[in-house]
């Protein structure tokens, strides 16, 4: 797994010099379905730890809960920080969230494109049009 941003600048020269959104296009050809999918319409989240403490700190205490994506094995860590106020009434702030995500997953050219979530949908769109063509060609060749 890794956790670098993509855009980063972790990329071959050439594609550093080519047109961003054509390097996209490029790098989405061979992409994962299952990666492609969690891009367009987001992870589909399993809790593999609930709530829990995890440190003392001097604001407070640090809680976290963790989650696995059921489809690409992302993994996100929730973090919160848990409070009183000055009348005891405790509460958990939210702090943020930190992702891990498996080799393969990350893709620099969407951090250099133009509308790059644009051209992850259009992507989306052409493997669907061609799964559905390829499925009327099967069909017709059953028939026959």
């Amino acid at each position: 797994m890794t956790t670098k941003d993509e855009s980063d600048g972790f990329m071959p020269a050439a594609a550093r010099n080519a047109d961003p959104s054509h390097s996209l296009v490029a790098a989405l050809e061979s992409y994962s379905d299952t990666y492609l999918q969690c891009r367009g319409i987001q992870h589909r989240w399993a809790v593999s730890i609930d709530l829990h403490l995890t440190e003392k700190l001097e604001t407070g205490d640090l809680v976290e809960r963790h989650f696995e994506c059921e489809n690409c094995e992302t993994e996100r860590k929730d973090r919160f920080l848990l409070r009183s106020d000055r009348w005891g009434i405790y509460r958990l702030e939210v702090l943020g969230a930190q992702y891990r995500y498996p080799e393969g997953y990350l893709m620099s050219e969407m951090g250099l494109a133009e509308h790059p979530r644009e051209i992850l949908r259009h992507e989306q769109l052409r493997r669907a049009l061609g799964s559905r063509k390829l499925n009327q060609v099967k069909k017709q060749q059953q028939a026959s």
